[in-house]
């Protein structure tokens, strides 16, 4: 449409309400603003709690404690790039490969606990089981949650189409990652405590990504 049929009263709107605006970094630099967060995070996890590795390393093959511990974090960081890729108008994630990542990660963390139950009971469940469940997820959530709220911050301040589903990734990967040193350190292998506890703790932080991110999307639509 050529310019000469715009009223003036609405070309003078449009242009009072132009603001210069600063070009948003790559995903892949995102994700790295994110991994240096969750590095600062696992150290000041393991500081706080005074956390060591678990005492039946020893018995654990290095594939499935270190080498799984490696695969998870990789899977995370997968995740958060894909929260963040989200965030982009035109770059999103096939819903199809949303629900392979997001069920992988599930069922990576559900293999890992019953493989490692497998190879050592670990501490017995026993007598203070649930204060040492409530520990765990504990420290899942210091080191899960500045991850997903960093991810979600990189997230809205672009302009997810999807923001219920990069709030989702977001909060899986931030799960995923927590899990990968969680494994190495929780001396308690009893399926009890690592399928509801470990896996429950995931689940929440996914749905608290979410939420937050359905919450976003509503707050958008009022605004306009």
């Amino acid at each position: 449409m050529s310019t000469e049929f715009v009223p003036e009263e609405l070309r003078r709107a449009v242009e009072h309400d132009l603001r210069p605006v600063r070009p948003l970094p790559p995903a892949w630099q995102r994700t790295l603003v994110v991994a240096a967060v969750m590095a600062v995070g696992f150290a000041v996890s393991l500081a706080a709690f005074k956390l060591t590795l678990r005492p039946d390393m020893d018995q654990l093959p290095m594939w499935l404690s270190w080498g799984c511990s490696v695969l998870q974090l990789l899977v995370g960081v997968m995740l958060v790039s894909m929260a963040l890729r989200e965030s982009i108008p035109g770059s999103g994630v096939p819903a199809g490969a949303v629900k392979v990542a997001v069920v992988t990660a599930v069922l990576m963390q559900i293999v890992v606990g019953i493989a490692t139950w497998m190879y050592s009971p670990g501490m017995p469940w026993g007598e203070g089981a649930i204060a040492k469940s409530v520990g765990c997820v504990t420290q899942d959530s210091t080191m899960a949650l500045p991850t997903l709220f960093v991810t979600l911050w990189l997230v809205f301040r672009a302009l997810p189409v999807r923001a219920p589903v990069a709030g989702l990734l977001g909060g899986a990967g931030a799960a995923v990652t927590a899990d990968a040193i969680t494994h190495l350190l929780c001396p308690m292998s009893d399926l009890r405590h690592v399928l509801v506890w470990h896996t429950g703790a995931m689940l929440g932080f996914m749905l608290i990504g979410w939420v937050a991110g359905v919450l976003w999307e509503r707050r958008q639509i009022r605004r306009f």
